[in-house]
């Protein structure tokens, strides 16, 4: 309950002095707050750089023990590689011999048949280009494809080839093309004829017998084929004594077991024991540093909150026993100290009359 004010001077003293208390205490407590912000970012940082350095750490000594088994299985793995590519070039090395040999008796039989023909065509004056395969597709048809090949060849040659010409020809018009027809027909006409005669007429006897042996050479031909075709799907290796290799292989196999085998063994221990021992070491050497600024913290919530304490029982102070006569628009120094002037010099006898002759002087 308010008391009338006896003296004024104890209550203006009192009512600065509350004042500026309030002003220290909230300057500090923002001073405090701020200190406490600031401490609590430095342990914040410096736990993430301790964790940071713990994952850097860690990782860079896990690379450093997988990098040598790594180098290591690389080679291993390539030492491995260059002992297949090199049994792979034996086993196809021997492929290759046994092609030969499975297919020799038909080689020279082939061989053999080639030099007759060239012996029975200088022999009896034939010329070079009528041992060829369109010669006898031509002349002397009796495979299905001869007949598939002399289709294709009239298309072209009587279709094709007309349409062609006579695009070619500035300013085609519809009645050149039987003249194209006709010299056409006329020169392959005429070639296939003149060739018959000088060739097929004269020595129809000699080209029978020439296309029969070619007719085995043909023959032997599909057999070396399918010879080879069986031994290159023949994937057995014994018939060709790899072993050499395959022991050189296993050998580094085993090897490539053995260092994947110690390189697990190595990152499991890393990251069951070493990891750990790594990780105690550099949070042990940061522990005093977070310890003291941990403590530093302590201190200064501790003081920021007895300083809070203060300027509250101070504000409310402030409150209950100033504002209730002053008003909170004259609850600072310069203004208290105008109206402790006026009642002391006797210009106003209270706080409500001095109120209000500053009020009218500062309205003018």
């Amino acid at each position: 309950m308010a008391e009338p004010i006896l003296d004024y001077e104890s209550f203006f003293e009192g009512a600065k002095n509350a004042l500026l208390e309030l002003d220290t205490l909230s300057t500090e407590e923002q001073r405090l707050s701020l200190e406490s912000d600031r401490i609590s970012k430095a342990i914040d940082s410096e736990k993430k750089a301790t964790e940071d350095k713990i994952a850097d750490t860690t990782a860079k000594r896990l690379k450093e023990i997988t990098s040598t088994y790594d180098s290591e299985i690389k080679k291993a793995e390539e030492q491995k590689r260059s002992v297949e590519v090199k049994k792979e070039k034996a086993k196809n090395k021997k492929i290759s011999e046994r092609i030969s040999d499975e297919t020799k008796d038909l080689r020279e039989h082939i061989a053999a048949i080639k030099s007759e023909i060239k012996q029975e065509m200088k022999n009896v004056g034939i010329p070079a280009f009528c041992n060829t395969r369109s010669y006898f597709t031509f002349y002397f048809p009796h495979k299905f494809f001869d007949y598939i090949k002399i289709l294709i060849t009239v298309v072209v040659l009587f279709l094709g080839l007309p349409v062609l010409i006579y695009k070619l020809i500035p300013e085609h018009k519809p009645i050149y093309l039987p003249f194209i027809y006709f010299v056409i027909v006329l020169i392959t006409g005429g070639l296939y004829i003149i060739i018959g005669n000088l060739t097929k007429a004269r020595h129809r006897d000699s080209l029978m017998k020439i296309r029969a042996m070619r007719d085995n050479i043909d023959h032997d031909m599909k057999r070396i084929v399918l010879i080879t075709k069986d031994i290159n799907n023949d994937s057995a290796d014994d018939r060709y004594d790899l072993s050499s290799f395959d022991n050189e292989i296993l050998a580094v196999s085993d090897k490539l077991s053995d260092l994947n085998a110690k390189r697990n063994a190595a990152v499991s221990d890393f990251e069951n024991n070493t990891k750990k021992i790594i990780t105690d070491e550099i949070r042990e050497s940061s522990r005093e540093k977070l310890e003291s600024l941990t403590g530093e913290l302590e201190v200064t919530k501790k003081s920021l909150s007895s300083i809070a304490d203060r300027r509250s029982q101070i504000n409310l102070t402030i409150s209950d026993k100033y504002e209730s006569y002053l008003g909170r628009g004259f609850l600072n120094t310069e203004k208290i100290d105008a109206l402790q002037k006026l009642i002391t010099d006797g210009e106003a006898n209270n706080i409500s009359e001095a109120i209000d002759l500053y009020e009218r002087r500062q309205n003018g």
